[in-house]
């Protein structure tokens, strides 16, 4: 029996064509990793108008399975007399990606309670990966947003012009 040279030079791709390209899978990457703004309108840091500001941002993280705890806070920080929660704490829940639902807040005097005597005010975003410590837990100059050892908080701020009676 001889063996014909064009069979043997077939092997080679007879081979190669039992390959099954598999899709690609997504996992929840090791560790903790820090949350994000993915994109906010207007931009971080922006100024808004006193009439119908209203912020809306995107956040995201690649840690998959974190619930994501968000809190409005005005004139905050620092702490002061001044400062106070937009909105209560609200949480973001896992959503299967890296991002997730678009969050709107549109700061009023009479529905945020916004300190009078200024003429503009810093409006922050903080969101958080873990919970929220209490007030009395949390350090003193910090005492909102802050979290327990091992967990994340991220800031973002805008200015609006708005003057409360």
């Amino acid at each position: 029996m001889t063996w014909k040279p064009t069979w043997l030079a077939a092997l080679p791709l007879w081979a190669c064509a039992c390959v099954v390209p598999m899709a690609p899978q997504f996992e929840d990457p090791g560790g903790n990793y820090s949350p994000f703004v993915v994109s906010s309108t207007p931009a971080a840091g922006a100024v808004l108008p006193s009439a119908g500001g209203t912020i809306e941002v995107t956040l995201g993280d690649p840690n998959l399975e974190d619930i994501l705890g968000v809190l409005w806070l005005i004139d905050y920080p620092p702490y002061d007399f001044t400062s106070r929660i937009g909105l209560p704490l609200f949480k973001l829940p896992p959503s299967g990606t890296v991002n997730r639902q678009i969050i709107r807040f549109a700061p009023s005097c009479s529905d945020n309670h916004i300190a009078s005597g200024l003429a503009s005010h810093r409006v922050t975003l903080s969101v958080a990966d873990r919970p929220f410590l209490p007030a009395d837990q949390a350090p003193a100059d910090l005492p909102l947003d802050s979290v327990t050892d091992g967990g994340f908080v991220v800031r973002t701020t805008w200015i609006v012009d708005l003057e409360c009676p």
